[in-house]
């Protein structure tokens, strides 16, 4: 290290002293929705979330949220797990530590717990929300900062219904709220899901999605494929299992509609075998899936490098994990916009103040950190006893 350089680092020491996690605390919170929720292979009728606070010496706050959609289907994931394995195995590692050294900090929570990408999330937001806030920045400041107030956020239709889809979608356009929208298939038959997709989209008027969550086979895909082209429906979100890789590619040739990974892009070397294979043309960025946010950038930008549409996709986030997406998504060019959506789906908030939804897009908080506080009467209403 140069003198110029050791003279600049004891500076900033001097000046930034470390500041100690003095207390952790974990909270199990289970949230209703206003509707039931139909995805390909679960039915959601509330949603839970593990919440990570740190506390430092100078009584600062973290926090942080680890979710999976619907329970342990998506990733092996649960809540409860998730916690078990956090008191036992992470904490200790995070007592008396300094929160601006969250790489180091990561690094060694890897060393002791395989994968749990979302529990990793939390834990990492929770550190870098801490670090903002003692910075009194915005947590998208850590990241260069955001290139972008608010960002676009669709809607996900998935009653499941035809004509209760319609009509949702078309009170969120005349509340102006969202003017673009994901339709959940997959439970049904392929062909049949398809024509509804279509006719859903045709009666909107507006460009929609739809996302399989893996429930269908190539031959389904390119049934419906030939169903879905003409139609309101322009992606195709991971209709394969995550591993099909090759199936992805073909029918990303055999089609104009876009194919969008999810699953199937949850790392880094995920991304390097999507790029190898051309396997989408969209990849889905959520904090939760890939670890957080410093994972979920370094995707990001591969994906850039190699000409992939970024979209800002949702685990089913409470306000708190949509902030911390929010401040990382803020700071990337999306090509796609936002799925953002889901404190609007939750029959209740646990902020003090609600995100704001408006003229189709989701403001991005503006405050230290994350921007949010927590309710406190609202976490202990919705903690699991």
């Amino acid at each position: 290290m140069s003198a110029e350089a050791a003279l600049l680092q004891k500076r900033c020491t001097a000046a930034l002293p470390p500041a100690l996690v003095r207390s952790i605390e974990t909270f199990i919170v289970d949230i209703p929705l206003r509707r039931v929720h139909k995805l390909s292979r679960a039915v959601l009728t509330h949603q839970s979330y593990l919440i990570v606070r740190l506390t430092t010496a100078d009584g600062i706050q973290g926090i942080g949220e680890a979710t999976v959609p619907g329970g342990p289907w998506w990733s092996g994931e649960s809540v409860e797990a998730m916690r078990a394995l956090f008191l036992s195995h992470i904490a200790p590692l995070l007592e008396g530590r300094d929160i601006f050294s969250a790489n180091a900090i990561m690094a060694e929570i890897d060393q002791v717990a395989y994968a749990n990408a979302a529990l990793k999330s939390a834990v990492e937001t929770a550190l870098l929300d801490a670090a903002a806030r003692t910075l009194s920045i915005p947590m998208s400041g850590l990241f260069g900062g955001r290139i972008a107030e608010a960002l676009p956020v669709l809607w996900v239709l998935a009653t499941g219904e035809l004509e209760a889809d319609i009509a949702e979608a078309q009170e969120k356009l005349a509340s102006r709220l969202h003017r673009r929208f994901k339709i959940k298939v997959g439970r049904g038959d392929p062909g049949d899901d398809a024509r509804r997709a279509a006719e859903t989209a045709n009666a909107i008027g507006c460009p929609c999605s739809i996302d399989l969550n893996e429930a269908w086979s190539f031959a389904d895909t390119a049934l419906a494929q030939a169903i879905l082209e003409g139609s309101g429906v322009d992606i195709l979100e991971q209709p394969l299992p995550r591993a099909d890789l090759p199936g992805l590619a073909d029918l990303a040739r055999r089609s104009s509609l876009a194919i969008m990974a999810d699953e199937s892009a949850c790392s880094a070397s995920d991304m390097v075998a999507i790029i190898r294979e051309r396997a989408a043309s969209y990849v889905s960025l959520k904090i939760s899936k890939s670890g957080g946010p410093s994972r979920m950038l370094a995707i990001a930008r591969m994906a850039q490098a190699a000409g992939i549409n970024l979209f800002g996709g949702t685990a089913l986030d409470s306000s708190i994990g949509t902030a911390a997406n929010l401040q990382c998504c803020s700071t990337l060019p999306l090509a796609g916009g936002t799925e953002l959506f889901m404190p609007l789906l939750l029959a209740d908030d646990i902020l003090e103040e609600p995100l704001i939804y408006r003229d189709f897009c989701v403001e991005v908080p503006s405050g230290a950190g994350l921007g949010v506080t927590i309710d406190e009467a609202k976490l202990r209403h919705y903690e699991r006893k």
